[in-house]
């Protein structure tokens, strides 16, 4: 480790990445011949915690108003294959380009690009974002400001 100047952050990384790239083929088909669902009380606590992810990005249209709209932006840390993404959208995250996600395993988010890659915003043209990464390094441009972040088994 110390000739090849990689630090024990560096080491574990390597190895995280080794493992999820093994792993991603066989979770994304995994939640593909189970309808892409989880088990029940997982469910309910990523729905509650998707609902508060997008009343975070929540603006009232105008003073006074009672209707809300997001319009903010979501970072999902450790996406992996996109479980998430069907929740926030149910939740109410209305347009692809609210969504950034990120996983060390670029084969994780090979599967998210290729089930959920496609959707676009009809103003913006803009997409979601996954990107292959470590959220700790990545430069996430402008501000790099998110209205919420959810770490949805991420932290092992």
């Amino acid at each position: 480790v110390e000739e090849r100047g990689l630090s024990d952050l560096d080491l574990h990384n390597v190895f995280q990445r080794i493992t999820w790239d093994a792993a991603a083929d066989a979770k994304a088909t995994q939640a593909d011949i189970v309808g892409n669902t989880m088990k029940s009380d997982l469910q309910e606590r990523i729905t509650k915690a998707c609902t508060i992810a997008v009343e975070s990005t929540e603006t009232s249209e105008g003073e006074g108003a009672s209707v809300t709209a997001a319009v903010g932006k979501v970072l999902d840390v450790g996406c992996g294959h996109g479980a998430i993404v069907r929740s926030l959208v149910d939740a109410g995250l209305s347009e692809p380009d609210m969504y950034v996600g990120i996983d060390l395993s670029g084969e994780m988010v090979r599967a998210a690009v290729d089930r959920y890659g496609s959707a676009r915003n009809g103003r913006t043209g803009k997409g979601r974002e996954f990107v292959a990464g470590d959220f700790y390094a990545y430069d996430f441009g402008g501000d790099g400001g998110f209205d919420s972040v959810i770490f949805c088994s991420a932290l092992h």
